[in-house]
């Protein structure tokens, strides 16, 4: 097997990992207070990689357009905002239902890079991300004691409205990077992310009672080692992938990546059955069929979507 599949597939395992953290610490420590403790967290932890970039591009971090300085800051408030919608996802449903929602990102990317960066959409990548999106209807669709099926419409918004800011996210980011020098661009983006980290601490007082309260009680210590693992899985994870791209062309590692919704459910049902205290998800034989079959169609259409890329 090949070293840059085994780096690619790294990627998505460490990701999926990531996203069962996350869902702990909205169930287990932070319910119901979460999602304005770890959106602040998260933008804050973007200053770790500041000083290293501009160690290596000091002479370049200024040598920017001002229009594409103002992208880049607007790009690193989108980044915010996807995350704030997927932990609200992540706060009101399963890792194995939300994450595989994600694969909207790419379809609204398509046509997103259509309309912004004038790349071409082709039959097979329609057709592709039609698969994608009947896959996550089936996947949206709740099973209830009774059998009878309801549309899971607000995780749906929620998670659709996320997909579309990251998408968005990309596509001004690649329009940017393409024309100035990529590391002083992410420089950019991350000193937004920072920005936007600050701006909400001292601006919303609930994400900032949130915020703090976090560390200051009895599992403060316990809390801030998990995030930090956290970071650090995410930061692994895209190294590796980055890596894989380095040796194999970008849209077949993407077809790697699309595998993460799988690892989070074979993660879900595993921790379900071995560590209860740490997440539960719903297993009966009509769950696991209605989750396996929606997944299964929403990689097909991924693999679909990605080998057919230009």
């Amino acid at each position: 097997m090949s070293n840059w599949f085994l780096l690619a597939l790294i990627a998505p395992i460490l990701w999926s990992i990531v996203n069962h953290i996350d869902k702990y610490m909205l169930s287990k420590y932070l319910k119901d207070r979460g999602v304005g403790a770890l959106l602040i967290f998260s933008a804050l932890s973007s200053v770790l990689i500041l000083p290293i970039i501009a160690f290596f591009y000091r002479s370049e971090i200024f040598n920017i357009s001002g229009m594409d300085f103002l992208i880049l800051i607007f790009v690193g408030f989108l980044s915010s905002g996807a995350f704030y919608f997927y932990l609200a996802g992540m706060e009101m449903e399963e890792a194995s239902i939300v994450v595989p929602l994600f694969q909207l990102i790419p379809v609204f990317g398509y046509f997103l890079s259509y309309l912004i960066l004038g790349e071409s959409l082709n039959t097979y990548q329609i057709l592709a991300a039609l698969l994608v999106m009947s896959g996550i209807m089936i996947l949206s669709l709740e099973i209830d004691e009774e059998n009878k099926l309801k549309f899971k419409t607000k995780v749906l918004i929620l998670i659709a409205t996320s997909s579309f800011l990251f998408a968005l996210h990309d596509t001004l980011f690649k329009k940017v990077a393409i024309v100035e020098n990529f590391w002083v661009s992410v420089f950019w983006q991350y000193a937004s992310l920072t920005i936007f980290g600050l701006l909400i601490l001292v601006g919303i007082k609930k994400f900032r009672k949130e915020f703090f309260g976090m560390f200051f009680n009895n599992m403060g210590k316990k809390i801030f080692f998990v995030n930090i693992m956290s970071e650090i899985l995410y930061i692994l994870g895209n190294l590796a992938n980055n890596f894989a791209t380095l040796l194999a062309p970008v849209a077949v590692v993407l077809v790697v990546s699309s595998y993460q919704p799988l690892f989070v459910f074979i993660g879900g049902v595993l921790l379900t059955i071995f560590l209860p205290k740490i997440a539960t998800e719903r297993i009966s034989r009509k769950h696991l069929f209605h989750k396996l079959i929606s997944i299964i169609i929403i990689i097909i259409g991924s693999y679909l979507l990605y080998t057919t890329s230009n």
